[in-house]
């Protein structure tokens, strides 16, 4: 009984010093992530160029690169989650607005969005034409 307890011990210690929010690795790991996604993404695009010859990767130059946006890409989900994760409790708290409430506030927002964008367009035609006048 006590090598099983032993074990748990050693399995939460081991899982606490994995799960500590270390800062400055997080940020080294977003920063790796980034240039691994990024460099994949060059070598799909055709902007850098892998020579055939090149030792292992140089016949499959694409798969590597897929495999590179692929890590890369869950990479920077990983290194990004530890900063959203206490906004999650938060968002299930949100309490949100019923039905007619909802659209009619749906509703209002987009007359302001036509009344601002129709406005602006005003404003621009009026400064065209005085442009238009001044200049010639």
């Amino acid at each position: 009984m006590a090598i099983k307890e032993k074990q748990v011990e050693k399995k939460s210690k081991l899982w606490e010093i994995l799960s500590k929010d270390y800062r400055w690795e997080s940020y080294v790991f977003f920063l790796i992530s980034l240039v691994v996604l990024l460099l994949g993404v060059l070598i799909l695009v055709g902007t850098i160029s892998i020579a055939e010859d090149a030792f292992l990767i140089g016949p499959i130059s694409n798969i590597f690169a897929w495999i590179m946006v692929v890590f890369g890409a869950l990479a920077l989900i990983y290194a990004v989650y530890p900063f959203f994760k206490p906004a999650f409790p938060e968002i299930k708290r949100i309490s949100w607005l019923k039905g007619k409430k909802y659209f009619g506030n749906v509703v209002r927002v987009f007359i302001f969005i036509i009344v601002l964008a129709l406005l602006f367009l005003l404003y621009d035609m009026f400064i065209t034409e005085v442009l238009a006048k001044i200049m010639g």
